[in-house]
């Protein structure tokens, strides 16, 4: 039986304290792969501590792919690939600070109709406003007025760096953060300074945007499939790919999480060669909606082969453009000795507003509330889908890995029905299977029967005529005069 002095656990939770004992033990060996891990129950009763307390910590290290659990036995230790990785420093992260994730995207490239903004995107806009004007009216102007450097602001890379340390389990040299106008940008920067003639891989299905950008830098481009556990790692050994771009703590868009297996056998493949590189995409890195955030590639990478980024943008508004990477240090170097003529791409006064968000809670409180309303809107579409479809033909996975769930259905009636009410509802989606890349021929396979839906755009109000489409489609005049289904007076 495992035993763990629970008295040195600190200031961690028990879930937490037992979760991270469980999973150092897996990965120093002293737990073996294949080994039976005690029940729920014998485990608490040895312990002294509640059975939800280590079903929290099962579920984590199940969600991370430390651990697996075979139907009727129990769980059982995975084995994990030799890989040059760091001990985990996840201990001490903030479980409520939160990212916000991508918004529908058109998968052609095109611009995207104006929408009326969402209760988040509301929020943001508002808490940016208030940003903006604290800034202006207390900020040394020769702060906010002066050019910022190539890499950005020192304060806001002090303020990431303190933020990613908080949430992501991260020590980042904020020397090593560059600031940068969204993503995109960040994108073609790594291009220019990684080469234009390396074989770059993107995840198939995928953000398609991201192949998009490669090709028109000039870049050869592979599609890898992916598994159950992540990206296919035959098909990205057998391909020439010297760099990787990523999803591993939540895949867009299949929701997909990264074993921890297979992510210490990318670190290896990226350890084999020189050259070779992981960029780790963590869009929508803190927004796990059950257990702790799943701990970022790059706090585990003892070779410096992953690049991290992620976005602001997200969180706040895509108009505001502010996105961040953080560098190997050989890489670091070569940036500035290349790239440092650039003049920052973000305005000084947007960098000091950010930091002053970050610095002050702000920024965290407000993703934390976004993170609320995300889980009302997955608790309301899971007992809708239960109640509509009882038989189970159509299932909701991955709800609890960020801020979108996948709607999974068998071909035919249960996903025509789900889309045609989603559509008649207004509620945008997006079918996982335009995110396959087929422009060599290539098919969308036969099983692709998913559909992405984000909760921010699922409120109440939204749910309810959803309800209504899938029950048939009648409309219900309420007391206020106003249709249920569109809210515009009397019935539609």
């Amino acid at each position: 039986m495992l035993d763990y002095n629970l008295e040195k656990r600190g200031e961690a939770s028990l879930y937490e304290y037992v979760y991270q004992q469980i999973r150092d033990d897996i990965v120093a060996g002293r737990i073996a792969a294949g080994e039976h891990l005690p029940s729920k129950r014998a485990f608490a009763s040895h312990l002294g501590i509640s059975v939800i307390t280590i079903e929290n910590a099962y579920s984590q290290l199940l969600a991370e792919g430390y651990i697996c659990s075979i139907p009727r036995r129990g769980y059982y230790a995975c084995e994990l690939p030799d890989a040059p990785v760091l001990a985990s420093a996840a201990e001490g992260i903030d479980r409520d600070a939160v990212s916000v994730g991508p918004s529908v995207h058109d998968v052609n490239g095109q611009v995207e109709r104006f929408d009326a903004l969402s209760p988040s995107a509301l929020e943001a806009a508002r808490l940016w406003q208030s940003a903006l004007r604290a800034t202006l009216a207390s900020e040394d102007e020769r702060e906010i007025f002066s050019p910022a450097p190539a890499q950005g602001t020192a304060r806001l890379r002090r303020a990431i760096a303190h933020h990613l340390h908080g949430t992501r389990g991260m020590n980042v040299d904020p020397n090593n953060i560059v600031i940068g106008a969204g993503a995109q940008l960040l994108d073609t920067m790594l291009v220019q300074l990684l080469g234009a003639d390396k074989v770059y891989a993107v995840e198939d299905p995928g953000y398609l945007r991201l192949t998009r950008i490669y090709q028109a830098m000039g870049c050869k481009v592979r599609h890898i499939p992916l598994d159950d556990e992540g990206v296919d790692l035959s098909t990205l050994q057998k391909s020439g790919t010297d760099v990787l771009h990523l999803m591993p703590s939540h895949q867009y868009p299949t929701g997909l999480v990264t074993s921890i297996a297979r992510r210490y056998a990318l670190l290896s493949w990226a350890a084999e060669r020189p050259g070779r590189y992981l960029i780790e995409d963590d869009f929508d890195c803190e927004f796990r909606l059950a257990g702790k955030p799943i701990p970022a590639l790059a706090s585990i990478d003892a070779a410096q082969s992953v690049i991290y980024t992620n976005t602001f943008s997200k969180s706040l508004s895509s108009a505001l453009r502010l996105a961040y990477m953080v560098l190997p240090d050989e890489l670091m170097e070569r940036f500035r000795r290349n790239l440092g003529f650039y003049a920052s791409s973000v305005s000084s006064v947007d960098q000091v507003a950010l930091a002053r968000l970050l610095e002050s809670g702000d920024y965290e409180r407000h993703v934390n509330r976004v993170r609320v309303r995300a889980r009302e809107a997955r608790d309301g579409l899971m007992a809708l889908v239960r109640k509509v479809f009882p038989a189970g033909e159509v299932s909701i996975e991955h709800a609890d890995a960020g801020l979108y769930s996948i709607v999974a259905a068998e071909r035919g009636t249960g996903r025509s029905t789900f889309a045609r009410a989603l559509t008649r509802s207004s509620i945008p989606f997006i079918d996982i299977g335009d995110c396959f890349w087929c422009a060599d021929g290539a098919s969308v396979p036969e099983n692709s029967t998913q559909i992405l839906v984000q909760y921010d755009d699922l409120s109440p109000k939204v749910l309810t005529s959803l309800e209504l489409q899938l029950m048939g489609g009648v409309p219900i005049v309420l007391s206020t005069g106003k249709c249920s289904s569109c809210d515009r007076i009397a019935a539609c």
